[in-house]
């Protein structure tokens, strides 16, 4: 063979032998190693330990942080609902139906205190009505005074919750106290003096004071109605542990009595209380009676509502 053929040939055979040399010294890849784990004698593959990394990783990576949008708290006008009161027409009709006996008291009244003061009695003037819109679901009958020496108002109603009656005075100074008693006597009938024929109402009322509870002063008040015209309001202190009467109010009907009796009034029945009517009120062209100017007043704000229930009463009363 000539010089000129052998040189590159020798050329191509260095070259391959460096190759072949290079190969075989580089640093072998690094393969995953497969983790196997021996449950029970059954190989269980969970991946390679460059996965099983991995996950450790993303486990101790940081989550990010939810965001919550604020809660406001109080009013918005967006999510308020508000809610319609409905009276309780049952305790209602209960407590109208308990307080019927003393609707007696209702009108003008003329009072004349027992005691004297400087030598002279003291005379107020008084008048009974039904408030039955201050609390649609607890009517009472009211009464306002003119110059009384005891009390400017009263609120007289009854708790069916504890089936007594309740008292409210407030004085002019603006203090109240709260009375709760019953009948020491009850209601009776009882022919008039002057017309046997129209029958008279005549009761007790006791009521003890319990609002304020350690006050000795007026401690009891009872209602003494003698007939359908006159009740005695009659003011006791507490002494030791008896009662003893401090002062009395002779108390007169000023005019027409409003309630000759408590039966059947007629044409006259009052639309609300079902009392003597001595007033007319008017609705789409019709008629009622009722007794007070309290009474007219509930008429005014709702009138299709008494006269429903006026008409219901009605009828239950003929089938009875």
């Amino acid at each position: 063979m000539s010089r000129r053929h052998t040189f590159p040939a020798l050329v191509w055979a260095l070259a391959l032998v460096f190759c072949v040399s290079c190969s075989s010294s580089e640093a072998p890849q690094n393969v995953p190693e497969e983790v196997t784990v021996d449950l029970g004698g059954s190989g269980v593959d969970l991946g390679s330990a460059s996965s099983l990394e991995m996950e450790g990783d993303l486990a101790n990576e940081e989550k990010p942080t939810r965001r919550f949008q604020p809660i406001t708290l109080g009013n918005n006008s967006k999510s308020t609902v508000t809610k319609t009161e409905v009276p309780d027409e049952q305790k209602f009709d209960n407590v109208l139906e308990a307080l019927k006996p003393l609707q007696i008291m209702l009108g003008d009244w003329g009072g004349t205190t027992f005691k004297k003061i400087g030598g002279f009695s003291s005379v107020e003037t008084l008048d009974w009505v039904w408030d039955l819109q201050t609390d649609p679901a607890q009517p009472a009958l009211v009464m306002k005074a003119d110059k009384s020496r005891y009390y400017k108002n009263a609120r007289l109603t009854y708790l069916t919750g504890k089936q007594k009656y309740q008292l409210i005075l407030t004085n002019k100074a603006g203090q109240k106290r709260v009375y709760e008693g019953d009948f020491s006597v009850p209601l009776k009938k009882v022919p008039g003096d002057d017309n046997p024929n129209v029958m008279h109402s005549t009761f007790k009322l006791s009521l003890s004071l319990v609002e304020p509870a350690d006050e000795k002063k007026y401690a009891q008040i009872i209602f003494n109605q003698q007939n359908n015209d006159r009740y005695m309001f009659e003011l006791y202190d507490l002494r030791g542990e008896s009662y003893t009467r401090f002062d009395t109010i002779n108390t007169r009907r000023k005019g027409t009595s409003f309630a000759k009796s408590d039966s059947d009034y007629g044409d006259k029945t009052c639309v609300i209380s079902g009392g003597l009517g001595t007033s007319q009120v008017t609705y789409q062209g019709k008629s009622y009676w009722v007794c007070c100017s309290g009474c007219r007043k509930a008429f005014d704000a709702d009138p299709e509502k008494w006269i429903a229930k006026y008409e219901a009463n009605k009828k239950e009363t003929k089938t009875q």
